[in-house]
Formats: C-alpha cells, structure tokens, sequence
C-alpha cells in the first residue's frame, strides 16, 4: 500500500453510495487509490461504508470538494473516460500513477477537463454494444486492471 500507486482513480460527482464502495474495493485489491471529486456522500456516510464492507483499511481513499482541486494535486492532464470516444484503455499507455477520471453515474466530465483531454487524444471508451452501458464501478475495474496488465508486462 505504500510507495506510488497502480494510478489514480478520480471520480468526478459520483451520486452511488455502491459505486464508490465497489471502487474503494477495486483499490484495495489492485494498488490503485481512489479519489472522489464533488459527491454529496462523504466518509461519514452510512451507505457508504456500508459498500465499501471492510475494504476501507485497505483503500487509499481521498474526498475532494471539486475536480479541480484534485487536478491541481495530482496532474493537470488526465486521461477521461468518456462515452463514444475514439480509443480503448488498452490502446493508450497507462503507466504507473497516472491520473485517469470518470465522470458521474448520469452526466459527462466538466468541459473544462474533457477538452483539453480530447485535444491532446487521453479520451477513453469502453466499446459496448450500442444502447447499453456499463456501472461506474465497472468501467473503473476494466480501466485499472488494463493498467495492471500494462505494468506487469
């Protein structure tokens, strides 16, 4: 748990206390650390500890007012995963600490991180079939474990 993690998992305004447990889960289990950005469950939340059981111990879990804040901790130029874009995880280099964002359970990453993401090609997708989506929590676990394929070779 210590040292650089697998790479930074922000969450930008996630509404589902699930998700975010099953995220603090998915860190625990890979080396990666969590960030949630703006949601309006905190870590004093009930539902929310509740889904993350007792991965909590294990999880590098960090609570941020806004997206903003985060980046400007962590990296000004993230990757965002976003639907309909043009490349996969597995087509972009992932190495270790890099900073890769999702967006809420209902809406899209703020512009001001999405457009400089898509200028400089760090958009993400999952390619599903059309009319269908995948949770949060899913796509956060195929992002991170594509990382870990890619850092362990």
């Amino acid at each position: 748990m210590y040292g650089q993690p697998l790479l930074h998992v922000v969450l930008d305004r996630p509404a589902i206390a699930g998700n975010i447990g099953a995220c603090a889960r998915l860190v625990a289990a890979s080396g990666a650390a969590l960030h949630v950005c703006g949601a309006t469950l905190g870590p004093s939340d009930r539902e929310l500890w509740r889904a993350g059981l007792d991965y909590w111990v294990h999880a590098r879990v960090h609570f941020h007012r806004s997206l903003a804040r985060c980046l400007a901790l962590l990296a000004p130029a993230p990757f965002v995963v976003e639907v309909g874009a043009a490349r996969a995880p597995w087509d972009a280099a992932l190495p270790q600490g890099c900073v890769v964002v999702l967006g809420p359970e209902n809406g899209s990453v703020d512009d001001t991180v999405l457009a400089p993401a898509r200028v400089d090609d760090r958009v993400l997708t999952l390619p599903m079939v059309a009319g269908r989506s995948l949770n949060l929590a899913q796509v956060a676990a195929v992002v991170v474990f594509e990382a870990m394929r890619q850092q362990r070779g």
